[in-house]
């Protein structure tokens, strides 16, 4: 982690940022490892009772968007006091958070391409069934091609779901016993374009994607614009909400 002391007033919130991404990777590293050798040998145990038609993959990348969002929040609500009282502003918590969201969102999404295509290999290899959850369906992925561009979907989600984490962790932390409210508007905006996108179930309530119904005729390109479009609106509603907290006196 970057000692805020010895960088200018200009660059440390961009040396920040990257210092919690790197820190963040290295303290969940376990977790990361565990979850990719789960992917990989848990199909294998389960052949010996089942046929395989499911990519573990497509699970293990779904917890990981809850798991961004829980680390995005979770993160922000634990550094807003500490960062402050070390004489960083608001403003520059924010512009790290920024560049934590992106670089966080970048490293998990793209060990879930390499991870997708590995298991691609894997399951060809072993005559398997790279399948997915649609519409209540088991769907296989397709071809090498289908496989590259639904894996290339994930860090754009991931980055939502950071977003998504962030306004939730920062409205916690601003309106202490309510600000997780947000929740409820949230999730089923960013549930709807993540289910309607790929045309899979990612996990969640299924009230969250009460709004999937009106978008699944779009078509990819105005689903993953509105995912864009999704993304930015949340990153200024958590600066808007992290530049107006106040600060609280400790309690006793």
């Amino acid at each position: 982690m970057p000692d805020l002391q010895h960088l200018s007033l200009s660059s440390r919130q961009y040396a920040f940022g990257a210092g919690i991404a790197w820190e963040g990777l290295k303290y969940f590293k376990y977790w990361i490892i565990a979850a990719v050798i789960i992917a990989f040998l848990g199909p294998l145990a389960l052949s010996r009772y089942n046929d395989i038609d499911l990519s573990t993959w497509f699970y293990t990348a779904n917890v990981a968007k809850w798991f961004t969002a829980f680390v995005s929040g979770g993160f922000l609500f634990t550094l807003v006091p500490n960062m402050i009282a070390a004489g960083m502003t608001r403003r520059e918590l924010s512009v790290s958070m920024g560049v934590f969201g992106v670089l966080w969102s970048a490293a998990i999404g793209a060990i879930v391409v390499a991870g997708l295509l590995a298991e691609r290999v894997y399951y060809d290899a072993m005559g398997w069934t790279q399948g997915v959850d649609a519409n209540d369906t088991v769907t296989a992925i397709g071809s090498w091609g289908e496989t590259a561009a639904f894996a290339a979907l994930y860090p754009l989600m991931y980055l939502v779901y950071f977003a998504a984490g962030a306004v939730i962790g920062a409205a916690s932390y601003r309106w202490e016993n309510t600000g997780w409210l947000l929740l409820v508007p949230i999730l089923p905006v960013v549930f709807s374009l993540d289910n309607a996108v790929a045309d899979t179930e990612p996990f969640g309530p299924a009230w969250a994607g009460v709004f999937t119904r009106f978008i699944d005729d779009w078509g990819r390109a105005p689903v993953l614009v509105g995912i864009v479009l999704a993304a930015a609106a949340l990153a200024v509603a958590a600066h808007r909400i992290l530049i107006d907290i106040p600060l609280r006196a400790k309690k006793a």
